[in-house]
């Protein structure tokens, strides 16, 4: 190795006195040594303006030096490649200026801070005139640094060979125009896109600012003008028209409906909405000492005065761009329906049978619908003897027409014949003169909820309806459509398994699909503990699920106060009802739906008061926006009494297990034979008789993924149903007994005229319930006015 080295030195020092025998060598020497003392002095200078670059830039200098002291001819016959290597050694510079410098190198610190591996030098190459560090490059940034030192290479190419430098800048020319018209058509598609989406957006607002409108000019006409504007509504479904006149044989066609599958549920609760849950219990439990807490209507009057007196304020809503869920959260159902042999072949089944008992008549108009089929009827002519001579001398006949009745009483002898039990008679069907016999088709067909939200009409209705409601296909394939702001408070009744805790779900879904929670909130009562709780999480409920009937008695007495507040406000801005002050108030007022979905169980526990409460929200709610909608198995009179069914004007009934029940319900009989699972009667409040409905069917399913998006829809926290303190003490006031009780006052005044008082005297006189009777006379024994009680024995009265 020594001896390698030794031969190196000895050659360089023989190749340099070589050189310096001449001039232009002696010149090299001397430009070599200064080269060297210069670079000994500005080291650190070098190193800040080239960084690491300095090897490329070191090796083109010193190999450009070498070639030109000893080849100086060299110089000029492969200028070609000296200048392409100028190049590389700027583009090595450049690539190094990419990446930012290290705090030491060359045992120096700080020499590139700040600066980069090509050193200023390579800054300016890649970076000018924009500055950005390597650590935080974007792509972009990153991407024409790179191309910068791309450039320094492509003029080395051209340096190398200028000949083909013309084909270099046709496609680099080519190359930059295709990148121009790609900008272009992206900078063009996504101003289009965004003018697009503006104009959308603005389009949007304007139909709902319109919708709204309407929809207020509607509900300031419902209670002028109720012909104008019915509370349902009937549309068609798709292009075909589902009535046949005419010839059964000619003009009957197939109708076709829709299935859904069977549902699954789970519940959820959040913990905001449980403690407030919780509070609400322990409000009740509280007043009535772990029962029901009752007040009588004039300590409820007092209260809600005093806390108008206070002064006090509805929360308002927080403004929010909400975003309603897609119609593709509900599933569509598969196809199906009668045929029209089956139509063809069940006319000629009545025509004949009717016929076979004298009874003629003829079939002249079939409307199919996804459960029943109307089946038309017009009375023919019945042959009679007449008193009048025909001209040849016998006893001229003489034609009358068949009576209604006559058809009517042929029920039996149809159902026969048709094999059907359930037969349903319309007579007259409205607007035609006919009589309608509804006949069960023999595989019926669901109906989704989304086949009547997708069709036009309802589309149109649900813009011009504050509160728009689906609730199935009727008897003649068309769907009916609702606004609960026109009804204004709807009772359903229906026996178990029949359907009215799906017309529920449709309901709340519907109006979850349509509205945001800045347009309507929901205050949902479920005792039966599961059908209503899924919905629990929704911004648009005033409460979590309520499934305590103490609990629903407060929640309802909250409402009442919430009634009365608005009241006071449409009093100031000088409004008759809801639609009339959010026209005017800057921040509008939310409807609020209350859905009961068992009432008996609450009439049960607590009868008098929440009848009270019902029917006062009936009687007052609807110009506030507080509409009701409540469901019952069993609609005997002691759960829909009087009062309440006065006050609730729209029914809806499924299938009930006598005649009874349905007179109590739509006043009329036909709802014994429905046939079960969303067969439906609908009595709107403006209709004389009930329309047949196929109850659209709703899955868990559906249901889940509904609330699933409400709850991820990152909105502000809504305002809350809360008790006000001062209803709460005066509750406890009234269960905790004392001279403050208007009943007891009532029950020592009874006490005072009697020698011996019982628990059933009580009842009677002042028509109460047992179990607050007996709460009355332990408070007169705790006071000392009756002695205490035996089993059986009337007490007597001492004080």
């Amino acid at each position: 190795m020594a001896a390698s080295l030794a031969n190196a030195a000895t050659f360089a020092v023989k190749r340099a006195l070589q050189l310096a025998k001449r001039p232009e060598g002696r010149f090299g020497v001397v430009a070599i040594a200064i080269g060297l003392v210069l670079s000994l002095l500005l080291r650190d200078q070098l190193i800040e303006a080239l960084g690491w670059g300095i090897a490329p830039a070191a090796a083109w200098v010193g190999g450009t030096m070498l070639i030109g002291l000893t080849r100086p001819r060299l110089l000029f016959q492969y200028w070609k490649p000296i200048v392409a290597a100028f190049f590389v050694a700027g583009a090595a510079i450049g690539a190094l200026g990419i990446i930012d410098g290290p705090e030491k190198i060359f045992s120096d610190p700080g020499l590139l801070a700040g600066s980069t591996l090509g050193g200023y030098v390579g800054d300016i190459l890649v970076r000018e005139p924009a500055e950005w560090d390597f650590e935080n490059a974007t792509n972009l940034q990153l991407g024409f640094g790179s191309l910068r030192v791309l450039e320094l290479l492509g003029l080395a190419t051209i340096a190398m060979w200028p000949g083909r430098s013309r084909i270099f800048y046709a496609r680099l020319w080519a190359f930059y125009v295709a990148i121009g018209k790609a900008l272009y058509r992206t900078a063009r598609r996504w101003t289009g896109r965004l003018y697009d989406g503006l104009n959308a957006r603005l389009k949007a607002r304007r139909e709902a600012a319109k919708a709204r409108a309407t929809r207020r000019a509607a509900a300031v006409e419902t209670e002028a003008s109720p012909q104008e504007n019915p509370s349902y509504h009937v549309g068609r479904i798709g292009k075909s028209e589902p009535e046949i006149t005419g010839t059964v044989a000619e003009e009957a066609a197939e109708i076709v409906q829709e299935v859904l599958p069977t549902p699954s549920r789970e519940e959820l609760w959040t913990g905001g909405e449980a403690a407030a849950v919780a509070a609400l219990v322990a409000v009740a439990q509280a007043a009535g000492g772990g029962t029901t807490a009752v007040a009588s209507a004039a300590a409820v009057d007092t209260l809600i005065a005093e806390s108008e007196n206070e002064g006090d304020k509805i929360p308002e809503i927080p403004r929010f761009e909400w975003k309603l869920p897609p119609l593709d959260q509900l599933k569509k159902g598969q196809t199906g329906g009668i045929t029209k042999t089956e139509i063809e072949a069940t006319s000629d089944l009545i025509v004949q049978t009717l016929a076979d008992h004298g009874v003629d008549v003829s079939v002249d108009q079939v409307r199919a619908g996804p459960t029943v089929t109307m089946y038309g009827v017009s009375p023919g002519y019945s042959v009679g003897r007449g008193s009048s001579a025909a001209p040849d001398g016998q006893p001229q006949r003489a034609t009358k027409r068949v009576r209604v009745d006559t058809i009517l009483n042929r029920e039996k002898d149809l159902a026969l014949a048709l094999a059907s039990p359930n037969l349903r008679f319309e007579a007259p069907i409205p607007g035609a003169s006919l009589v309608g016999i509804e006949v069960p088709n023999a595989n019926p067909t669901g109906v989704a909820l989304r086949s009547v939200m997708e069709t036009d009409a309802f589309r149109e209705f649900e813009k011009k309806a504050a509160l728009p409601i689906s609730l199935g296909i009727g008897s003649g394939g068309d769907a009916i459509f609702a606004d609960l702001t026109r009804m204004p408070h709807t009772l359903v009744a229906g026996a178990t398994g029949s359907g009215k805790s799906v017309c529920m779900n449709s309901i709340i879904t519907g109006l979850l699909l349509l509205r945001t929670p800045a347009q309507v909130r929901m205050i949902l009562i479920d005792p039966k503990r599961v059908e209503l709780t899924p919905y629990a999480g929704v911004p648009h409920l005033m409460i979590p699920p309520i499934v305590e009937a103490d609990v629903a008695v407060a929640a309802l007495r909250a409402v009442v106060t919430e009634m009365m507040l608005r009241f006071k406000l449409l009093e100031k801005a000088g409004a008759k009802n809801i639609a009339t002050y959010n026209e005017k108030a800057d921040v509008e007022l939310p409807y609020i739906v209350i859905a009961i979905d068992e009432l008996a169980d609450l009439m049960l526990t607590s009868a008098n008061e929440v009848e009270r409460l019902l029917v006062r929200l009936a009687q007052l709610g609807r110009a506030t926006g507080i509409h009701l909608v409540i469901a019952t198995q069993r609609p005997s009179v002691d759960v829909v009494t009087g009062l309440i069914k006065a006050n609730f004007p729209s029914r809806i009934s499924f299938s009930l297990t006598s005649q009874v029940d349905s007179r109590t319900i739509i006043d009329s009989p036909g709802a014994e034979k429905l046939l079960g699972r969303g067969d439906m009667l609908f009595l709107p409040i403006d209709r004389p008789k009930p329309l047949r409905v196929q109850g659209a069917f709703l899955a868990d399913s559906e249901v889940e993924g509904v609330v699933k998006f409400w709850r991820n829809a990152g909105g502000p926290r809504m305002p809350q149903l809360d008790i006000p303190e001062a209803m709460e003490e005066g509750a406890a006031a009234e269960i905790g007994g004392g001279g403050t009780d208007e009943m007891f006052n009532r029950a020592l005044e009874l006490a005072h005229t009697q020698t011996r008082l019982s628990t059933s005297l009580l009842q009677r006189r002042l028509r109460i319930g047992y179990p607050r009777a007996a709460r009355l006379m332990d408070d007169l024994e705790d006071a000392g006015v009756v002695g205490p009680g035996e089993p059986g024995k009337p007490r007597v009265v001492i004080g």
